[in-house]
């Protein structure tokens, strides 16, 4: 039987590349090598670059996303870069003007779910609870009035970006000004949250023909102020799965998560987090594209649920492939 080519997709210019390199590897070691022939695709090399089991090298033809000189295409790209230029949905484009199916989610989802701000604005219909928040930007930087219409502890924190960059805890007046000079240096817009006093959650959710499954969702307990990138990704936490929460609160963070999942139109694999305060759950941020290095929690909760990694990414694949983004 023909092996499935796949290229696993890396890199990247944003500030997360670091982690999407080792969540590109963590895939690269356990797809299952009788059924996949595997590439890695480092886009952060100009031109692209593939590298293949043996670790030949080729260059990505990038008018048609095929090894050059030779025409060889693939048949999806698993998308394992944090950040941009995927998680705000543009490499998805690129692949869909090529009919190329790929693991994450649509242009439209990851765009929207990129934008903290927009992704709250299109939530408060159903009733969700989120943290009192405030938007700055070029035109709007009115520190005196976040001062005067929230209530510190804050979080600053920049409005499109992920693996915890630029954010700050802010406890008093006169922390504020420095948070939100470092927050845009990595974006040109800024979000501050009321601090929400709770645990902190994650649901991971995948999607396997049609039908939504919810992992063993997780308890966050950071050694640092808050899941920074330390906590994150060099140990600086605990990770409880699956967390001590009772089984209706299980229950309801399960059912808001697949409604949020299916109201944002996900697809794939996602972690969606929550702080859970006395017994009401807050929606924290969606992760269209989470971390999968071996400290990243989504990995985890696979294992968790009872798959092998390489279960898991074989469901994730079969999954892109049978959609082709609505493109077949």
């Amino acid at each position: 039987m023909k092996k499935i080519s796949v290229a696993v997709v890396t890199g990247g210019s944003g500030a997360e590349i670091e982690v999407s390199l080792k969540s590109a590897e963590v895939v690269i070691q356990h797809l299952d090598k009788a059924i996949y022939e595997v590439y890695r695709v480092d886009i952060s090399s100009n031109p692209w670059t593939a590298s293949d089991e043996n670790e030949e090298h080729f260059e990505i033809d990038r008018n048609d996303f095929t090894l050059k000189n030779t025409k060889q295409g693939f048949d999806v790209a698993f998308i394992a870069i944090h950040g941009t230029p995927a998680e705000d949905g543009k490499i998805q484009g690129y692949f869909d003007l090529l009919h190329v199916p790929y693991s994450a989610c649509s242009v439209l989802a990851s765009a929207i779910t990129f934008d903290k701000d927009i992704t709250k604005h299109l939530l408060k219909g159903l009733q969700v609870n989120m943290a009192k928040s405030m938007l700055l930007n070029s035109l709007n930087r009115d520190l005196k009035t976040v001062s005067l219409q929230m209530s510190f502890p804050l979080f600053v924190k920049p409005n499109k970006n992920g693996s915890s960059y630029g954010i700050s805890k802010v406890k008093k007046e006169d922390q504020l000004e420095e948070a939100v000079k470092k927050a845009f240096l990595f974006d040109d817009e800024v979000l501050i949250e009321e601090f929400i006093d709770g645990r902190e959650l994650a649901a991971g959710i995948i999607e396997d023909q049609g039908e939504l499954i919810c992992l063993p969702i997780t308890e966050i307990m950071s050694e640092n102020e808050f899941f920074d990138y330390e906590a994150k990704y060099l140990g600086k936490s605990k990770e409880i799965t699956p967390a001590s929460i009772t089984s209706d609160q299980k229950k309801r963070c399960n059912q808001l998560t697949k409604i949020i999942y299916r109201t944002l139109k996900l697809s794939g694999a996602v972690r969606i987090d929550y702080f859970l305060k006395e017994d009401d759950l807050y929606l924290l941020e969606v992760n269209t594209i989470p971390g999968l290095s071996e400290a990243s929690i989504l990995p985890q909760q696979a294992i968790a649920h009872g798959y092998t990694l390489s279960q898991f990414f074989h469901i994730w694949i079969q999954s892109a492939m049978s959609k082709k983004n609505n493109l077949s």
